[in-house]
């Protein structure tokens, strides 16, 4: 990861988890071949069972935009999409320190 790469975290909550889980594995073969994808992490909370977060790396923060405004069209992103309840934060960051 180099310091012009863009991270995107998303935090939701899912109503049924293993359902989430597998529409979300359909999500990232789908965009693993985006534009600009780096990586997608894909982590659920210890504390809150149904809470689920997204950690992906961009090249760019214009390919993170972009992804953005594709996944809403994207038939193999919408199965997840549905499955979310709530989105508790969605957010892009720089890399401004990496030890």
């Amino acid at each position: 990861m180099t310091a012009q790469n863009i991270l995107e975290l998303a935090v939701c909550i899912v109503a049924d988890k293993p359902a989430a889980t597998a529409a979300r594995q359909r999500a990232m073969q789908a965009i693993s071949h985006y534009p600009g994808f780096i990586s997608w992490r894909a982590v659920g909370s210890c504390e809150t069972p149904g809470m689920l977060a997204d950690l992906v790396e961009w090249e760019t923060l214009d390919a993170a935009k972009s992804a953005g405004e594709r996944v809403r069209r994207d038939p193999d992103f919408a199965p997840y999409m549905a499955a979310i309840s709530a989105v508790m934060l969605m957010q892009h960051f720089a890399v401004e320190q990496q030890i």
